[in-house]
C-alpha cells in the first residue's frame, strides 16, 4: 500500500503507469483516497486496502479491472468536489469509479499494488 507524498487537492488528476505485470496472479491495484494523514500509519499499515483500510473511517477504495491494468498503459483518477472518483485509461475518461469520499478533509492519493499490477509508477 502506497500513498502520494503529499494531499492533493479536488480535481488533481493522480497517474499511473502499469511498468509490470505477472500472469501468477488474478486481480489488479485498489485505488482510492485516505482522509487520515499517511505518517500515522507508520508501523501500522495493514497488508491490503480493502478491505483492511476500507472497512475503516476516512479511507475509500476499489479495485481496478484488470483489463484496464495493461503492461505500460496509462491511468489517471481523481475525486470531483461532490465526492465522485473518476479514472481513465490512456487519455480515455471511463466515468465514475465509485462516490462518497469527504472533500471537505484533507486527501491523500490510495495505491494497493495488488494481484497482477506488481511494478508500477
Amino acid at each position: 500500500v502506497v500513498f502520494t507524498h503529499r494531499p492533493v487537492r479536488v480535481n488533481e488528476k493522480i497517474y499511473i503507469r502499469f511498468v509490470e505485470k505477472s500472469t501468477n496472479w488474478s486481480g489488479s491495484i485498489r485505488f482510492g483516497f485516505s482522509a487520515v494523514d499517511p505518517r500515522q500509519l507508520t508501523g501500522n499499515l495493514p497488508k491490503y486496502a480493502c478491505p483492511d483500510l476500507t472497512n475503516k473511517p476516512g479511507f475509500w477504495a476499489k479495485a481496478l479491472a484488470e483489463k484496464f491494468a495493461d503492461k505500460e498503459s496509462v491511468m489517471y483518477y481523481y475525486v470531483t468536489g461532490s465526492g465522485d472518483v473518476v479514472f481513465g485509461v490512456n487519455g480515455e475518461d471511463k466515468g465514475v469509479f465509485f462516490s462518497g469520499v469527504d472533500t471537505r478533509r484533507q486527501l491523500w492519493g490510495l495505491i494497493d499494488v495488488y494481484g497482477n499490477s506488481n511494478v508500477i509508477e
